[in-house]
């Protein structure tokens, strides 16, 4: 495969990832601004809705910048079926990301990362990798799901991404932890590390291209 492939990949890879999440957290962070933590259970329920709002648009910007790619060395990969199982799993990371919250019972829930378990809030760096490798096993098994039709020896592409998205969510979080401060700042550090995240897991998944079956390229 030329090189030409992969720098291509990584671009839309990265770009797919960036936008997703920011789209994504920002529809988070407008509700939370909105409503606040929730106390009742419609509330929470209308929390929830959002979070699957989310994982939708997240998975569909994804799912959209990956297929323009794919389907120049796959024909055949199905549109239909790799948008569905990828904002399927974004949607179950994202349920994933917020049901927590719905135990916070401060005004500050970045506080309060996950102090409802007694457990300090640095530990919230350990707990990104966990998150970040979750929702790359969504992810790579989702798509796995379609890629195998079309790829031999594909599995590898899960642990690709389980790998890569761990990576990515410990970046986002330790920038995040590392230059708390004003909100400009915040902004600033989330939006460098997001760029960070997303082209550490392209960079990451494009070495799935390294070798088409039967050139050794």
């Amino acid at each position: 495969m030329k090189s030409n492939y992969r720098i291509n990949w990584i671009f839309n890879d990265a770009l797919g990832i960036f936008l997703g999440i920011a789209v994504a957290a920002g529809i988070l962070s407008y509700e939370s601004q909105l409503f606040g933590q929730p106390g009742t259970a419609a509330e929470k329920v209308g929390g929830l809705g959002i979070a699957l709002v989310g994982g939708l648009i997240a998975g569909s910007i994804l799912a959209w910048f990956q297929w323009r790619i794919l389907k120049r060395r796959y024909p055949g990969l199905s549109w239909t079926r790799w948008w569905g199982n990828t904002t399927l799993a974004f949607i179950a990371g994202w349920v994933l990301a917020i049901v927590p919250s719905f135990s916070y019972t401060g005004e500050n829930a970045i506080q309060q990362v996950i102090s409802p378990f007694g457990i300090p809030v640095f530990t919230a760096m350990y707990g990104s990798i966990i998150f970040g490798a979750l929702l790359g096993a969504f992810i790579g098994f989702g798509q796995w799901m379609e890629l195998r039709k079309h790829r031999e020896k594909s599995a590898q592409w899960i642990g690709m991404n389980v790998f890569g998205w761990a990576l990515g969510m410990f970046a986002i979080v330790l920038l995040g932890m590392a230059f708390e401060g004003q909100l400009s700042e915040f902004l600033l550090t989330g939006i460098f590390g997001g760029l960070i995240a997303a082209v550490s897991i392209a960079g990451i998944t494009s070495t799935f291209f390294q070798k088409v079956e039967g050139t050794g390229v």
